[in-house]
């Protein structure tokens, strides 16, 4: 059995949302094509959703590309916080476990982990979390966009509203290369302006800006503020 393992981080150059590199998103077609040669060379196509599953669709990424794998695996998002990880995919995948497949673990199935899930997806599923997340986070990049053409300095924003990374000095961002060619310094300046100033961002310019539903108009209109005045204080 062969296996091509997908992931929202490392694939070389082509992948779902890159979700530790400036979260680059795929090229329109990539996903079918690779798709189509898993199922013409009978191929395992694996995602990993730990960071986009749960987080930019209920669906994950799956959803929002229109491209089913073969598995999948998760973590983050469905606990909430917990530490907590699973991986699912066809039938007659899954079925291989415990007839003749083993799968454990120290923590597999633990009960704290499987309440903060169970809890964690009944309110996705009754409430529109999601939704609201994402409604923030077009207003936050919408912002940001308005803060840095304000200040005339070119700003390219890339990702989902609910995980985005935002990059200066490049036209385009469409794989690992581009980046490399972007002014990231920069980035780190702003961001350390920005934790100072009480704003939790990661300082690696390589990571997304990740929203939670516990975030109000509120924080973002403080966000923004912040960035206004980081904009003015950083060369």
């Amino acid at each position: 059995m062969s296996l091509l393992y997908i992931t929202a981080t490392n694939l070389p150059e082509e992948k779902k949302i890159g979700g530790n590199r400036a979260a680059i998103e795929p090229q329109p077609g990539w996903l079918e094509f690779v798709r189509a040669q898993c199922d013409e060379y009978g191929i395992v196509l694996i995602f990993d959703e730990v960071k986009t599953g749960f987080r930019i669709a209920r669906g994950g990424a799956q959803e929002v590309y229109g491209v089913t794998p073969d598995m999948a695996t998760y973590a983050k998002s469905m606990g909430n916080g917990y530490p907590v990880t699973a991986f699912g995919g066809r039938h007659e995948i899954m079925d291989i476990i415990g007839k003749g497949v083993a799968h454990g673990g120290t923590f597999a199935g633990n009960v704290v982990g499987a309440a903060a899930v169970d809890a964690t997806l009944c309110l996705l599923q009754e409430q529109p979390i999601l939704e609201t997340i994402a409604e923030h986070g077009r207003k936050l990049q919408a912002g940001i966009n308005n803060i840095f053409e304000e200040a005339d300095i070119p700003v390219l924003i890339t990702g989902h509203p609910a995980m985005f990374s935002m990059s200066f000095g490049v036209e385009k961002l469409t794989e690992q290369r581009d980046w490399a060619k972007s002014n990231y310094g920069y980035y780190e300046k702003l961001a350390a302006a920005a934790l100072k100033r009480g704003i939790l961002v990661d300082i690696d310019p390589r990571e997304p800006w990740f929203l939670s539903y516990s975030h109000s108009d509120a924080d973002i209109d403080q966000t923004l503020n912040v960035m206004a005045d980081v904009v003015k204080s950083v060369a």
